[in-house]
């Protein structure tokens, strides 16, 4: 037979390996030395198909006329330099996760960066680029429980439910301590209907924050789903019991009462609920934290003020980053007048307001304000007449300029500006009470006594309008 025919074959094809032919082309090289190039090859072109993978393009593989899907790396954003400290920030992260890629870092730190700009672009309302990095960190770093808990969050906020199970059980399998996890992954079995699922994450919660009234109301909901209506009013006594200024557990309370047939009960829980306002979600470390990586000054100053009661220290951090980059903004003094200690400092804040921006209306009508409560009227209804003149033509500016004109004597201009501040909110029992106040002042009781009774229509529990009745409107109401 001819050498040819001395090769193995296989369906009519010659056989012999590429290792084989490599050796044959090069017999001076050691079988050992021609294997590991053989690996070498194989890792650098793995190195060349990762790092394309996540900075290459991925050409269409549905139906033609569909776009192409990008990498899990995505480009930077059209508006990015609309905030150039931002665009500073985010442009160097984008670089260097890039520059990580190509020069074949680990997973690991690849996935870490990539969570990391992630966290940049969730704190600046690029919420579609944070989620995109979040799945490169989530696929590629294997025990940090930030990445899939921050890739649910961005999934729940659509309304998924069931790829973002897996995500959030991974979170607490890693980090078993994080009490807001368990509450997402309650939420997001009892949404799918695995009661007995939810109910374990809930009392997991439970375990970590004891008395939590958010996890409590979760229990209530299963339990009115499940036709458990006792164990759903024990649940929510317990938590209004600990959380009396939760609005959403006397909501849920009012609908417990109402299938007892107790009608006048679940009225009154449900107008509480509505004197409580808005719901609040749970505090959540992980996600709120990030405010304090964004680059808005106004969003930071919302901020402040939202987490003013529910994370003191939170709050003080994203102040101190808005000053930070916005030393001569007068939103900053203005939002700082509200949480300092004593009305000096707040004074100090207002007047550096206005300082920076003597035609900045809040800033006018809130140390108007203030000097009213300090006595010195004449400074106050200035500074209230001209913020009104800028543009706060709010019922509290007319509010506060009738009391400051009041205490002068000038009842008839004070009365002018009170009914201002009633027409702008009549549905405000205070104002209303500062305009009886007046009224008894300028010698006008009966008026005076039917403002009242208004008031005592809007808030039956306003203490200061029931002694004043009770007295018969005898001159002895007190200022505002």
């Amino acid at each position: 037979m001819g050498k040819a025919s001395k090769r193995r074959t296989h369906g009519g094809r010659q056989a012999e390996s590429a290792a084989t032919r490599f050796a044959r082309r090069d017999a001076r090289l050691p079988l050992r030395a021609v294997l590991i190039a053989l690996v070498l090859i194989g890792m650098a072109g793995a190195v060349a198909w990762f790092t394309s993978g996540l900075l290459m393009r991925v050409e269409p593989t549905g139906q033609p006329g569909e776009p192409a899907r990008f990498t899990k790396v995505p480009d930077l954003p059209d508006t990015v330099g609309s905030l150039p400290a931002f665009e500073r920030v985010v442009t160097e992260s984008d670089r260097l996760l890039r520059q990580a890629i190509r020069s074949g870092a680990s997973p690991d730190t690849i996935g870490e960066m990539a969570g990391r700009l992630g966290d940049l672009y969730q704190a600046n309302t690029h919420g579609g680029l944070a989620e995109a990095c979040y799945r490169l960190a989530t696929d590629l770093t294997t025990d940090n429980p930030r990445w899939p808990y921050l890739l649910a969050y961005r999934l729940q906020e659509r309304g998924e439910a069931e790829t973002v199970t897996p995500l959030l059980e991974r979170t607490v399998e890693l980090e078993p301590s994080y009490a807001p996890a368990w509450l997402k992954l309650a939420e997001n079995r009892f949404k799918q209907g695995e009661f007995d699922e939810a109910r374990a994450a809930y009392e997991r919660r439970l375990a970590l924050t004891a008395g939590d009234p958010w996890a409590l109301l979760g229990l209530a909901r299963l339990a009115i789903e499940v036709g458990e209506w006792s164990q759903a009013e024990s649940d929510l006594l317990g938590a209004i019991e600990a959380a009396p200024q939760f609005a959403a557990l006397h909501r849920l309370l009012a609908t417990v009462h109402e299938h007892y047939g107790q009608t006048d009960a679940g009225d009154a829980s449900r107008q509480r609920a509505n004197e409580l306002g808005r719901f609040y979600a749970a505090p959540d470390p992980w996600v709120d934290g990030l405010i304090a990586q964004s680059f808005d000054v106004d969003w930071l100053l919302l901020n402040v003020s939202r987490y003013a009661l529910l994370d003191p220290d939170l709050s003080r951090v994203l102040f101190d980053r808005a000053r930070s980059l916005a030393p001569e903004d007068p939103d900053v003094y203005v939002v700082l007048h509200e949480h300092v200690e004593t009305l000096e400092e707040a004074r100090r804040a207002l007047e550096t307001a206005i300082s920076l921006d003597n035609s900045h209306p809040m800033a006018h009508m809130r140390l108007g304000e203030l000097l009213y409560r300090q006595g010195e009227h004449d400074q106050a209804v200035e500074l209230l007449r001209r913020s009104i003149h800028l543009g706060a033509d709010t019922a509290d500016a007319h509010r506060y300029l009738g009391l400051a004109l009041t205490a002068l004597g000038r009842l008839d201009d004070a009365l002018a500006a009170l009914e201002q501040a009633v027409a702008r909110a009549p549905g405000d029992a205070d104002i209303h009470y500062s305009l009886a106040y007046a009224l008894q002042r300028a010698g006008r009781q009966p008026d005076s006594t039917r403002e009242l009774w208004r008031v005592l229509e809007l808030n039956p529990g306003h203490e200061l309008a029931a002694r004043a009745l009770a007295i018969g409107n005898s001159g002895k109401e007190r200022e505002p």
